[in-house]
């Protein structure tokens, strides 16, 4: 008996074929068709096996969270869950369980969206650093705003930000899940993208561990302690990655920004530092 109770009480949370069943409180049933999709969806990357699998799920056990939409006129944009709407789609679901949250603009409708996935752990590096870096770019966050807004160190923004200087071809390994972020982070050591490249073939083809990754960066820089200290107490300094490069003569300090506004802040701290 106990069993069935426990039927009776999920059916009431998830719908099997339909959204007409009664919700609970806080969700609504929304239209298939008038849903579109995040125009500032930061996953970028849906798999149609993924798809296929996930409807076969729903299918037998029903939709177990509600997708996460705001009204826009007539119709509703997704905020999270287009996995789930992209699955209710292929089943042929007229209505769909959604939660309709009030968005004020776009800057909050990518936080919104950034946030839920975070949270799920559903983006890879990439698309979380594409998503901070459009949050800085178009709607002027600061690092700190960012990590404040996303539940994250300013450290964890600023070394998820740094991957973008990774070449597109590494960058696409990442997103396939080839490169973990450790892996990826440890190619930023290396100078210019051929060097970068060919590390990020080594790791694939040899399963190099992030560790050993890490070391063949050493030595592909082949820094010194000075050196390397030298850059960590810059990078302190001007609250931004520095690299020292070294040649046979001379050399570079690179200093990396992400936005206009951190290269004011940067110009300001540097010119503070003359007088």
């Amino acid at each position: 008996m106990k069993r069935k109770a426990l039927g009776r009480g999920l059916d009431s949370l998830i719908p099997a074929r339909t959204a007409a069943a009664r919700q609970p409180e806080g969700v609504s049933t929304v239209p298939v068709a008038a849903i579109i999709a995040n125009p500032h969806q930061p996953r970028q990357t849906f798999r149609e096996e993924e798809i296929r699998e996930l409807a076969a799920s729903i299918r037998a056990d029903g939709l177990l969270q509600p997708i996460v939409v705001c009204r826009r006129g007539e119709k509703y944009i997704l905020v999270a869950g287009e996995r789930r709407w992209r699955a209710a789609q292929s089943l042929g679901w007229k209505e769909v369980p959604a939660v309709v949250k009030e968005v004020a603009d776009d800057r909050e409708l990518l936080v919104l969206a950034l946030v839920e996935n975070v949270q799920r752990e559903d983006l890879n590096p990439i698309e979380r650093s594409l998503g901070y870096r459009e949050l800085q770019q178009k709607f002027h966050l600061t690092q700190e705003e960012i990590a404040a807004k996303m539940g994250k160190s300013r450290a964890s923004v600023a070394n998820g930000l740094r991957l973008l200087n990774l070449p597109e071809e590494v960058q696409a390994m990442v997103r396939q899940g080839k490169l973990s972020e450790g892996h990826a982070r440890s190619l930023l050591a290396f100078d210019g993208e051929k060097a970068m490249l060919k590390m990020a073939r080594r790791i694939v083809d040899a399963g190099l561990t992030v560790r050993k990754a890490e070391e063949g960066a050493r030595k592909g820089k082949m820094a010194d302690p000075d050196t390397r200290d030298a850059e960590q107490k810059l990078a302190r300094a001007l609250h931004a990655p520095v690299s020292i490069i070294r040649r046979r003569r001379g050399g570079t300090i690179r200093i990396q920004f992400h936005s206009e506004e951190e290269l004011i802040r940067l110009f300001e701290t540097l010119q503070g530092g003359e007088r």
